[in-house]
């Protein structure tokens, strides 16, 4: 879920993810990172379920779904929105940096 739904909260936690873990993020790691986002993938009961199953099972996944081309449409939208949605509330502030950064050129 945190992949395709979450991708820039997925990359934060494997790049803070010590390398003898081999890609399983601790519990705790995953929790403090999700509960600090203001994304709200992380407030819905699907991702607790998840959650709860990793705290269990760890890495695995009793079911696992191939990303099929429909499936791929479905997270790419979900990710486009959010993008929308970050962009749209954080205007003032992209304009201030993309200001800094023609400046600092």
């Amino acid at each position: 879920m945190l992949k395709y739904e979450a991708p820039v909260v997925f990359d934060i936690i494997m790049k803070m993810t010590p390398k003898p873990m081999l890609g399983e993020p601790p519990l705790l790691l995953v929790k403090t990172v999700c509960r600090n986002s203001e994304d709200p993938s992380f407030r819905k009961k699907k991702f607790t379920r998840y959650l709860d199953e990793y705290a269990r099972l760890g890495l695995y996944c009793k079911r696992p779904k191939k990303l099929s081309p429909e499936r791929t449409a479905y997270y790419t939208s979900i990710r486009k929105k959010k993008l929308e949605a970050y962009v749209n509330k954080n205007k003032e502030q992209i304009a201030v940096l993309l200001e800094n950064a023609r400046k600092n050129r």
